[in-house]
């Protein structure tokens, strides 16, 4: 009795597998990245709304993202994990907005709201961030970090992320991801610190 062959469906194959779909399939079928769009766009929404701080903008840079890794899924070459590969290039793209916006300050007001969670102790940087409502001077604090440390403390501080998950997003060694948590946590301190201070002294 012949037996009978059951093709696995699109849910069934991993990201890699759709990836190799799509780039052999090109243009004639774009129901691989479909999955890997159903799979993936609600992580990016969350990134970019961490960065922007507003939903229509967020689901417009989705939308930016994933054209973008499309137009590149050539250059992705699987020494990581594809969730891992856009969502570098989600962190890119709101940086490159925010940079295009802090040249048009009548675009450049975000409000940070979910990233503006923490702030950091003012004893020591090692402490547990005190949860907070939404705060004005927070927000302003992390929007004059440089975006590379305002990336790193919504990863560890707002997602939560492990160090093996930063080094790997990051593309550095898991002690020099510490170090770099330690410093942007430190800025953020400083920053909040001279904020707070300022409007003390109006008060």
């Amino acid at each position: 009795m012949a037996t009978l062959l059951i093709q696995p469906t699109l849910t069934d194959l991993d990201d890699d597998q759709l990836v190799l779909l799509c780039l052999n399939r090109g243009q004639r079928n774009d129901r691989p990245y479909q999955e890997l769009f159903r799979r993936h766009n609600k992580m990016v929404w969350h990134i970019c709304y961490r960065f922007l701080g507003n939903g229509s903008d967020a689901e417009d840079m989705t939308q930016e993202v994933f054209f973008k890794a499309y137009r590149n899924l050539e250059k992705f070459e699987g020494r990581s994990l594809f969730k891992t590969w856009i969502y570098r290039i989600a962190v890119n793209t709101c940086q490159n907005e925010l940079r295009r916006r802090s040249r048009r300050p009548q675009e450049s007001q975000t409000e940070l709201e979910v990233a503006t969670e923490f702030i950091p102790s003012a004893e020591t940087v090692d402490q547990t961030y005190d949860q907070l409502a939404l705060s004005e001077l927070l927000a302003d604090a992390l929007n004059a970090l440089r975006p590379s440390e305002r990336e790193i403390i919504i990863l560890k501080d707002v997602e939560e992320r492990p160090y093996a998950d930063i080094a790997d997003i990051m593309n550095i060694s898991l002690s020099a991801a510490k170090m770099r948590v330690q410093r942007a946590r430190l800025a953020l301190q400083r920053e909040y610190k001279l904020r707070s201070d300022a409007t003390e002294s109006h008060t």
